[in-house]
C-alpha cells in the first residue's frame, strides 16, 4: 500500500498535481531543525511537518529524530489531527526507497545497509521481505555482532559493500560514508544527505554515475549535501540528475548500467499522501 501511494504521489508531483510549499532546514552544528507544508492533491488536507535531528540524543536516552505532523481540514481550515511524525517518516521513507529499488535493481542479491538505527533496521526488514537476498549485510560503527535477525552479517568494514547490488545509507554522517566507486549495475540510496551540510556520498562519484535520482530536482539541488557539492563542479545542465517522478512514470529507460544513486531529502507530499489515505479510511 505505502509503496503504491509513494509511486502515485511522485507521479502526480511530476505532473504538477500536488501542492508543495517551501522546505526549510536550519543547521545548528551537528544538529538540524526542519519544517514544510504540503498537500498530496489539489483539494486534499494540508499537512505541516516539523521536527529536529539531534544525533547525540542517544547519550541522553532521547530519540535522534523527533517530528510531528499536523493536519488542517480542507473544508474549513481547522487543525484536526496530530500524527507521530517519526512513524509517518519511517513508513514513507522506507516505502520510497523500496519503490525506487524495485524499479532499478529488482533482482538485488546482495544488499548492504549502513547505519542500524530505526531507519536502517526498517529498511533491512523491507529489503529482506521484498528481495529475499542471498546476503543482507549491516554496517555499524558501534556493533560488530549480529544483534538483528534481518541480517546475515553485521560488521564495521565499509569494504564489505563493494560488490553489493543495493546499498542503503541511513546515517547521520556529515562527511561521506561512500568514498569509492560501486560495482556496475548497482544502486546506492542515501536518506541522510537531507541538508546542505550532510553528505553521505563523495560528490565526485556522482560525476561518473549513469543516473542520480532525487525526489525533487530543484529542492535537492539546494538542500541535498552530496548533490549540492557535485553541482558546484558542473558547468552545464546535468543530464544524470532526474526526479523519481519521471522514473515511476516510465519516462526514459529504467534498465540500469554503471553506478546509480537515489538521494532522498524527504518531501511533505509523501507525508500528506499517507495522511490523506489514513483519514480517508477512517472517515
Amino acid at each position: 500500500m505505502a509503496r503504491e501511494l509513494t509511486r502515485k504521489v511522485f507521479i502526480n508531483h511530476a505532473r504538477g498535481e500536488t501542492v508543495l510549499g517551501p522546505r526549510a532546514v536550519l543547521s545548528q552544528g551537528d544538529n538540524a531543525q526542519f519544517s514544510y507544508i504540503a498537500r498530496a492533491s489539489q483539494s486534499g488536507p494540508t499537512i505541516v511537518k516539523f521536527g529536529t535531528v539531534f544525533p547525540g540524543n542517544g547519550a541522553h536516552n532521547l530519540p535522534a529524530v523527533q517530528t510531528t505532523v499536523a493536519v488542517m481540514n480542507e473544508k474549513n481550515g481547522s487543525l484536526t489531527h496530530f500524527f507521530d511524525g517519526e512513524s509517518v517518516t519511517q513508513l514513507r521513507t522506507v516505502a520510497t526507497s523500496m519503490a525506487v529499488a524495485m524499479e532499478l535493481v529488482p533482482h538485488a542479491e546482495k544488499i548492504g545497509i549502513v547505519g542500524l538505527g530505526h531507519q536502517g533496521v526498517a529498511h533491512a526488514r523491507a529489503a529482506r521481505e521484498l528481495f529475499s537476498p542471498r546476503e543482507l549485510i549491516g554496517i555499524s560503527r558501534t556493533s560488530t555482532t549480529n544483534s538483528h535477525d534481518e541480517f546475515s552479517d553485521i560488521g564495521s568494514d565499509i569494504r564489505q559493500l563493494q560488490d553489493c547490488d543495493l546499498i542503503v545509507l541511513c546515517t547521520n554522517s556529515q562527511s561521506p560514508v561512500i568514498r569509492e566507486a560501486m560495482k556496475p549495475d548497482s544502486l546506492c540510496i542515501s536518506i541522510g544527505s537531507f541538508a546542505p551540510h550532510r553528505c553521505e556520498v563523495e560528490p565526485r562519484l556522482l560525476m561518473n554515475a549513469q543516473s542520480v535520482y532525487v525526489d525533487d530536482v530543484a529542492i535537492s539541488s539546494q538542500q541535498c549535501g552530496s548533490v549540492c557539492e557535485a553541482l558546484k563542479t558542473v558547468s552545464q545542465p546535468w543530464e544524470a540528475l532526474k526526479s523519481i517522478g519521471s522514473l515511476f512514470a516510465k519516462e526514459g529507460k529504467t534498465r540500469i548500467t554503471g553506478e546509480n544513486y537515489f538521494f532522498s531529502v524527504g518531501l511533505g507530499i509523501q507525508d500528506a499522501a499517507l495522511v490523506e489515505y489514513i483519514l480517508g479510511k477512517v472517515a
